[in-house]
């Protein structure tokens, strides 16, 4: 290891300023959220590629999976006020 990271490990050990959290999930919600993302993006990426190789599709689908979820998650946690993710405790510890 170098000196840099060395020096960076002891001042983040002697900061003492580390914490942690307990998340809790709600798995049903989750699993439906990513069951409509998926079939959203399967949808989307069969009408955007036509005809392309499967790097085309599979980006696509990628892209478009990851932005519905994350939409899905922003509307659930934060407008509709029926979290996926909720933040049970914030705690220190040595």
């Amino acid at each position: 290891m170098s000196t840099l990271a060395n020096m960076l490990l002891a001042a983040e050990a002697e900061s003492g300023w580390h914490y942690a959290a307990w998340v809790a999930i709600d798995v049903r919600l989750f699993v439906f959220l990513s069951l409509i993302s998926l079939l959203t993006a399967a949808g989307i990426a069969a009408l955007v590629v036509k005809r392309k190789t499967f790097w085309d599709y599979a980006s696509v689908f990628i892209v478009s999976f990851t932005g519905t979820l994350l939409l899905c998650l922003l509307i659930f946690n934060e407008v509709a006020q029926y979290p996926v993710f909720v933040v049970e405790t914030v705690f220190a510890f040595p």
